[in-house]
């Protein structure tokens, strides 16, 4: 075998594992050994005195202080892991050029400022950004951004999310897409078939058969996967990313972060 040919099969058997990737396997871990724990004490409850009040708090204790521990090495671990490996230089965030196409929109279209969305409507991070950050950023910022969403379900841990971005496309069909939005964020651990219906119901999507049809036939399947290609092609890994003026933001981040962005692009537009 060549020189060649051993770098080519070496850089095709490597195998990358973020830190990320560790971290959440060691979640994983965690929740194992605290399980683990907790049956214990119960399948060696049968000769004890204790009542199951008493069994059940004594159990959840020693979780719960077998969850800390763990998490403690865990950060350790990964703070050394870390530290022993060169650090990267810091760099300047790239630019994105966002198509932003026919995907729904309000503000200003002459807005100087652009605010692209990529969300999940069963993450939970992105609930906590419509919870806490939305309806500011709407309320003083409604007139001079505009503030495009874009569809990105993570549908291996969410399974209900892509049904729930076809739900939103079906009522943007009808002219209610802001209002289902804001529906599908405050009503976001049921997100079945028969409870999207109801949503649409709620927030007065005029045709309910039309929405109930274009549910059924996974209608705007395309639009949401072309999103969501869009949104890797550019980069985004996780929900919610931002991208204002085409500088990514990525996170639920406080407020106070997305005024110090937008005040910024405002700043640079004039």
């Amino acid at each position: 075998m060549s020189n060649q040919d051993k770098a080519e099969l070496s850089r095709d058997d490597t195998i990358v594992i973020t830190q990320n990737t560790l971290y959440y396997f060691g979640i994983a871990v965690v929740f194992f050994v605290a399980g683990f724990i907790v049956a214990w004490a119960v399948l060696t409850s049968g000769g004890s005195n204790m009542s199951a009040a008493e069994l059940r708090n004594a159990a959840s204790e020693g979780a719960r202080a077998a969850v800390q521990a763990e998490l403690a090495l865990l950060r350790n671990e990964l703070s050394n892991l870390v530290a022993g490996g060169a650090q990267p230089t810091p760099t300047a965030p790239t630019r994105v050029e966002v198509e932003l196409g026919n995907s729904p929109a309000w503000g200003p279209e002459d807005a100087k400022v652009v605010v692209v969305e990529y969300s999940d409507f069963e993450c939970s991070f992105c609930a906590r950004f419509y919870r806490e950050t939305y309806g500011t950023l709407k309320e003083r910022y409604g007139d001079r951004v505009r503030f495009v969403f874009k569809h990105f379900p993570i549908s291996f841990i969410h399974p209900n999310a892509e049904r729930a971005a076809l739900a939103a496309e079906c009522a943007n069909e009808q002219d209610k897409f802001w209002e289902y939005h804001d529906k599908l964020f405050e009503n976001q651990q049921n997100l079945s078939q028969n409870a999207l219906i109801s949503y649409a119901q709620q927030v007065g999507v005029p045709n309910i058969e039309q929405f109930t049809e274009c549910l059924t036939t996974q209608k705007y399947l395309s639009t949401v996967t072309a999103d969501l290609q869009q949104g890797e092609r550019y980069g985004v890994q996780g929900t919610p990313t931002f991208f204002i003026n085409g500088l990514p933001l990525v996170g639920a981040q406080p407020y106070s972060v997305f005024e110090r962005a937008i005040e910024q692009a405002l700043a640079a537009a004039n």
